[in-house]
């Protein structure tokens, strides 16, 4: 669920690889990022980018290439780095009102599992760059 523009730059490539890397972090560290934490966002970036180079020769597969009007070109583009080290740097924290956004989703889709509807049979990313900041130099700790 990205708007139409940012889609059709391909900034979705970016969240795809963020997640991939998020889990092969886990792999390797047996846990997650930490919550602004500089070295584990850089550690991110740079499995982002191993993950993306690795996947360039196989058809279909997500990496970071150029995307002009929503398609591929098939052209190799450099990684997003500012904003997969956002993504590894907020990882650990909760945004309630989206929570209650996902947990309706979540609901509309067992519903839609009846058999009236049909649910959705794909990767859904949602990126709203306006629930976050990139730096924040108060409010980065517990309130107790």
């Amino acid at each position: 669920m990205l708007r139409g523009e940012d889609w059709e730059l391909g900034k979705g490539v970016e969240v795809h690889l963020s997640i991939a890397a998020a889990l092969d972090f886990h792999e390797k560290n047996n846990r997650w990022p930490q919550l602004h934490n500089a070295d584990d966002a850089s550690q991110m970036v740079e499995i982002a980018k191993s993950i993306s180079d690795s996947r360039k020769d196989i058809e279909g597969a997500c990496w970071a290439q150029s995307i002009q009007y929503g398609f591929p070109m098939g052209e190799p583009r450099d990684v997003d780095e500012k904003r997969i080290a956002r993504y590894s740097r907020l990882f650990a924290a909760e945004l309630t009102g989206f929570c209650a956004f996902l947990g309706g989703a979540a609901a509309q889709e067992v519903i839609k599992a009846s058999g009236k509807f049909t649910p959705i049979d794909q990767w859904v990313h949602h990126d709203e760059e306006a629930l976050v900041v990139d730096e924040c130099a108060s409010n980065v700790g517990p309130l107790f």
